[in-house]
């Protein structure tokens, strides 16, 4: 996907005219651009702040010596390539065609002559780079590139050479955790069955849509890498046998390349590789092809002068009367519909006071209203609110705090965050009852911690069973899935905590994380309980429906989605909403979908991520989230129609994976400079506080944003 040229990007590197950004990552920015003879290439440079680290040089020339060695037919086919220029950089043909993992999100699963195919190609490719003794060490779906003509392979950036020193240390794991060797997760060296190992769990992704050691977080995927069987689920039979060979614990017992080409090629995977691609698939490959004839995104403009610390000077608004002339019959089409977003948006003139124009003061950041030290888990995290108080995740307890002075008030003993909820008056929680290790539900006194006699006490289940998840609790309904203490099985049930009683029982398949439980999260709409699951682990989520009444599913599909599992769901009567490549809103009555947002518009640069549109927040029937790079966009929770796109910003990086908190007058957003208040009438933002948070919880009713770092959390009047 192209994206703008930064305002402070070069014109050209060596011959080469740049016409946009491709994307880029911790090394360089990738550009696509164009020789004056008319040939198109896409060049990589290293970051500037890199460039004079000398080692980093020397990873950057032999990146360009393995692309060398892979040359054109296994890989893009290097043009030249300048080591010692002030910014290295290569320059190799422009791949037509989408990475992997989005051509599966394009076409689902490829059947078994696909697989096949991809298969010879890709083991011939890594053959011929393993003869030159070089190995790959970063092999994912994402670099590899799907062509009419053939999978390429790219991104040599951790590559190395077998026999040289090492430029990373061995201790130290270097790659992608989904896809990593069990000796690469455990620092050892990754030698050319390594790349057997990553390109088995490759094919398996192709295969199934899913890794072959599920998602979540680093430390629990390089676990299950060294110590775990693969998910072979949904892998062809005949296929099986040979992809689980290469993933197999030890590297002498994996198939060597040559073996796997003759036996991929044995099987019919020498077909030409367009007769057996989805023709999703290839409509995506003919729409890369028409994208780089079209004319390149306009460069970002410089951004404002500097202003003092913490402040942002608000410019005039756009008036309603341009604002109307601008959005024409689609303000009307929003309103026919009851659209509260068009309304909310028209509410206030944005013009400044007296209506003349005149410049606005600039706005001072707030100061913390309290300070509480406690360590924010890596996941979760969310500030729980109750009519006593708060509750947050600190450590290894659940600790409660004073709203108004930030002071803990009690600890209780848990440390799974999805071992609880609140209904937002008491927290509730998921413990082992005393009496014969059943699965007790309880609350936790709001004075001292401790757990109060159980609400309801489920003795069909083993409550010792560390992955029973409390999804929620709403109307004295506790919502949860849990295991049964005979036959192992896995169970979506809704609990009476009046009567203390089970009301129903849905199956749900086993989790095949030992980690993690089998949802993800719960919400309930109306007469309907929205769940959610990682289908795959890396890609796809799956989302269904079940009745409130009777547990009855009434509808399931599965999302594609590239960010961070959602910890919690956005809905209202309508819709579901998640924010990915595009803003989607999935209908509850029957899954399909409502509207979505930003497949026609040009998000901005993605900062090398495929996920383009951030977590929703929803309030008062519009939906905000961050658009790339752009700022945060609002969009009409009924129609899917634009609002409005945040003003001005430039330069920064956008936290995607956290919604924004929306106050009265403020919204607030994290990028990497910190957190950011956009004005709700200008548009604009007018302050930053420096902060590296990564949780934000909004308690409207007290008036306060909740932010969440590495070891405190603090609190902001929320405006």
């Amino acid at each position: 996907m192209l994206s703008a040229l930064f305002h402070d990007d070069p014109q050209t590197v060596g011959p080469y005219r740049l016409l946009a950004r491709l994307g880029g990552g911790g090394m360089g920015t990738v550009y696509l651009a164009r020789t004056a003879g008319g040939r198109t290439v896409a060049v990589k440079v290293l970051h500037e702040h890199l460039a004079s680290d000398t080692a980093l040089r020397s990873r950057f020339q032999l990146e360009t010596d393995a692309a060398r060695v892979i040359g054109g037919r296994f890989g893009a086919a290097v043009h030249d390539a300048d080591a010692l220029a002030v910014r290295p950089w290569l320059a190799t043909d422009y791949v037509i065609g989408p990475p992997l993992d989005d051509a599966i999100r394009a076409g689902g699963p490829l059947g078994g002559s696909a697989v096949r195919a991809l298969g010879a190609a890709l083991a011939e490719g890594l053959g011929q780079l393993h003869r030159s003794e070089v190995v790959h060490r970063d092999l994912k779906p994402s670099n590899v590139m799907v062509t009419a003509t053939g999978p390429k392979i790219i991104d040599f950036g951790i590559a190395w050479a077998v026999g040289e020193e090492r430029l990373t240390h061995v201790g130290s794991a270097v790659g992608t955790p989904a896809f990593m060797s069990p000796e690469q997760a455990a620092g050892a060296e990754h030698a050319a069955a390594g790349d057997v190992f990553a390109l088995g769990g490759l094919l398996v992704f192709a295969a199934s849509g899913h890794g072959p050691f599920g998602g979540g977080q680093a430390a629990d995927l390089l676990y299950r890498v060294r110590y775990t069987e693969p998910d072979l689920g949904g892998v062809p039979p005949e296929l099986a046998g040979v992809l689980g060979r290469c993933l197999a614990n030890h590297p002498a017992d994996r198939p060597t390349t040559d073996e796997l080409v003759a036996t991929l090629a044995a099987d019919g995977g020498r077909q030409p590789f367009a007769d057996v691609l989805p023709d999703a698939v290839l409509r995506e490959i003919a729409r890369r092809g028409d994208d780089v004839w079209q004319q390149p995104p306009p460069r970002q403009t410089p951004p404002p002068p500097e202003v003092p610390p913490d402040t942002v000077v608000v410019g005039p608004g756009v008036s309603r009367r341009r604002m109307l002339a601008l959005v024409g019959g689609g303000v009307a089409a929003g309103a026919v519909l009851g659209g509260g977003g068009v309304w909310a948006w028209l509410g206030g003139d944005d013009r400044a006071p007296g209506g003349g124009g005149a410049e606005a003061k600039p706005v001072k950041a707030p100061s913390r209203l309290w300070t509480f030290p406690s360590r924010r888990p890596d996941d979760g995290g969310d500030v729980l609110l109750t009519s006593h108080g708060l509750a947050m995740p600190a450590g290894i307890v659940l600790a409660g705090v004073n709203p108004e002075s930030g002071e803990g008030t009690w600890q209780a003993n848990l440390s799974d965050t999805w071992r609880w909820a609140t209904d937002g008056t008491k927290v509730y929680a998921l413990r082992e009852h005393d009496e014969g290790a059943a699965l007790a539900v309880c609350t936790i006194d709001p004075t001292d911690g401790r757990f109060g006699k159980p609400l309801a006490e489920l003795k069909d289940f083993a409550g010792g069973e560390a992955r029973n998840q409390l999804l929620c609790v709403v109307e004295d309904s506790a919502y949860l899935v849990a295991r049964t203490s005979s036959g192992s099985r896995w169970y979506l049930l809704a609990v009476d905590l009046r009567r203390g009683r089970e009301r129903w029982r849905s199956p749900v398949d086993a989790a095949h994380d030992t980690y993690r439980p089998p949802m993800l999260c719960g919400a309930v709409s109306g007469q309907r309980l929205v769940v959610c699951r990682a289908d795959s682990g890396i890609h796809f989520l799956e989302l269904a429906v079940h009745a409130v009444a009777d547990g009855k599913k009434r509808w399931a599909q599965s999302e594609p989605f590239t960010g961070s599992p959602p910890g919690r769901l956005v809905v209202d009567g309508r819709h579901l909403y998640l924010g990915d490549e595009a803003l989607t809103a999935r209908r509850l009555s029957d899954g399909g979908i409502g509207w979505l947002f930003g497949t026609d518009r040009n998000a901005g640069d993605s900062a090398g991520k495929s996920r383009l549109y951030g977590a929703p927040a929803l309030r008062d029937g519009v939906v905000y989230c961050t658009e790339g790079d752009r700022g945060v966009v609002a969009v009409d929770a009924v129609t899917g129609s634009i609002n409005w796109l945040e003003k001005g910003l430039t330069g920064r990086r956008l936290n995607r994976e956290v919604p924004p908190v929306i106050g009265k007058k403020y919204l607030y957003s994290l990028d990497d400079k910190g957190l950011r208040a956009v004005d709700l009438r200008t548009h604009r933002a007018v302050w930053t506080f420096p902060t590296d948070a990564t949780v934000l919880s909004a308690d409207p009713g007290r008036g306060r944003v909740y932010v969440r770092e590495e070891r405190a959390t603090f609190a902001l009047p929320l405006v």
